[in-house]
């Protein structure tokens, strides 16, 4: 925080939630591109190579949510920077807490599909 005025320090702040952002939109583009390809090609993967879209999919997951740990770590020092210097920042709890939420239901569900049958369509 030394160095950096408050408006450069909200600025960062500002495009570290973008970037977070950013992460979340490629793991919904992830994530969609995987159920479509598993919906167009469940005929046609073997066990394995579902089992290696599983890995896949949750490695590039991973790296999703590592990348946006980072950022958001990033962010809490520069609030608790600011704080520090008498400028009130909320840090924000609740989305992060939803889009985390939503990020763990989302592969849950993503998995199940990918291993799902045909005959768990019809229970």
């Amino acid at each position: 925080m030394e160095g950096l005025t408050v408006a450069e320090a909200m600025e960062l702040i500002r495009i570290n939630e973008e970037a977070i952002a950013i992460q979340f939109q490629t793991w919904l583009t992830i994530t969609f591109a995987t159920i479509v390809a598993i919906f167009a090609g469940r005929n046609l993967l073997t066990r394995l190579i579902r089992w290696l879209v599983t890995l896949l999919y949750l490695l590039a997951s991973l790296s999703v949510a590592a990348m946006s740990i980072y950022l958001a770590e990033g962010n809490a020092q520069l609030i608790a920077g600011l704080n520090s210097h008498d400028v009130a920042i909320a840090t924000p709890v609740f989305a992060g807490s939803v889009f985390f939420v939503l990020f763990l239901v989302g592969v849950a569900t993503t998995v199940y599909f990918i291993h799902m049958t045909p005959d768990d369509l019809h229970t």
